[in-house]
């Protein structure tokens, strides 16, 4: 990730505005198509910073160019028409209008612009007349919090011309633009249908890497609860499994979505680019498959964990049955010679505290090695 980290330039500062941010319930009774950037995630209480973000690149075989679009408006004054595929990117969805004005200059429909405008989409392809539209999420995982984070990536293909809106400004396709800017680079040799393979490619890959990061916590809490089983590691179990259903949720429509692009009938896909998505479902049936397997050792780990606390439990429970049973005829030596009746001889003895000491002392060592020689302690 390091390699992609380095590549993307870090976005320009604009001064602060409020942006409106729905939830998911607030669109219930409005039209279908009403543009309404929905993020569930607390940015309601947030200020946004600026407008949308917005680059566009033009490339081919001969040559490549980059700008930056300070308004959408100004993409109706560029040349579209030639032979370079375009690749416009656009961060910050919540610039409503900016989105609305992309929307009118590709005729996009209302209801996807609707849709990629709704963060908590999940990962989908659908197909229309001259374009096909793609959601999908890109995440990573937070070592420091021990959690998925992720940000919603639309991509729409048109023939020679993609555009992809992100929630928020990314770094992931820095790899991707290094790739282009290479005069020899494979990529500008193909087209639209390409682009989308690379981009989606790229997305898929950094599972990988979120993989991994739940490999090494699922490791380190396995060690913790071998070594102890206490009510902070049935936290860590519980927080990792919620984590890890997140993931799953994430990365499972996306074996839909990959294999859609491959079996797509569309003519905007070439026979090529179609052998290159089904290289990207292997992948996500792969990931799947893991997290699947992931699920098995926590269920494993939590199977350890209840196995340690009832061992605990057993083990205190002896230790506390013994202690019993030493103390019962001694409780019935003590309350004997407890009672208050008149005519007991051995009250009236000499030596019968000491006797009587000694022989509750004698009964504890006998006990306790019978108990020895049975391995109950």
């Amino acid at each position: 990730m390091s390699e992609t980290d380095t590549n993307q330039k870090e976005a320009p500062e604009i001064e602060n505005v409020e942006i409106p941010v729905a939830k998911e319930s607030d669109k219930v009774g409005l039209p279908p198509g009403t543009l309404i950037y929905v993020d569930d995630d607390g940015k309601d209480d947030e200020t946004l910073k600026g407008k949308s973000i917005i680059r566009l690149i033009q490339y081919n075989e001969a040559g490549y160019a980059e700008k930056r679009i300070h308004d959408a408006e100004e993409i109706r004054s560029l040349d579209l028409n030639g032979d370079k595929i375009t690749w416009i990117q656009m961060s910050g969805l919540w610039d409503i209008e900016n989105v609305r004005k992309i929307g009118e200059i590709f005729q996009i429909n209302a209801l996807v612009l609707e849709d990629l405008l709704n963060m908590e989409q999940r990962p989908k392809m659908e197909e229309y007349d001259n374009f096909f539209f793609t959601v999908l999420k890109q995440i990573w995982f937070d070592e420091e919090s021990k959690s998925v984070k992720d940000i919603q990536i639309s991509i729409i293909t048109f023939d020679k011309l993609v555009l992809t809106f992100c929630e928020e400004e990314t770094r992931v396709f820095g790899t991707i633009i290094k790739r282009i800017k290479k005069e020899d680079g494979r990529i500008r040799k193909y087209g639209s249908d390409y682009l989308t393979y690379a981009l989606t490619d790229i997305i898929v890959d950094h599972y990988f890497y979120v993989l991994e990061g739940f490999e090494e916590w699922l490791d380190d809490v396995e060690k913790r609860i071998i070594k102890k089983a206490d009510k902070e590691g049935v936290e860590e179990i519980n927080r990792l499994r919620h984590e890890l259903s997140s993931f799953k949720k994430i990365s499972w429509p996306l074996i839909t979505v990959t294999e859609k692009l491959e079996k797509s009938d569309s003519k905007l896909i070439k026979k090529q680019t179609r052998v290159l998505f089904r290289d990207v479902f292997d992948h996500i049936i792969r990931i799947t498959e893991s997290i699947e397997t992931d699920h098995e050792i926590l269920t494993g780990i939590y199977d350890l964990y209840t196995t340690g606390i009832s061992n605990r439990l057993n083990e205190t429970m002896r230790i506390l049955t013994v202690i019993s049973t030493i103390f019962i005829p001694l409780t019935f030596i003590a309350g004997v010679y407890g009672m208050n009746f008149r005519y007991m001889p051995e009250l009236y003895w000499e030596y019968g505290y000491y006797v009587c000491l000694i022989l509750m002392a004698v009964i504890v060592i006998v006990m306790i090695i019978f108990f020895r020689k049975k391995e109950w302690i």
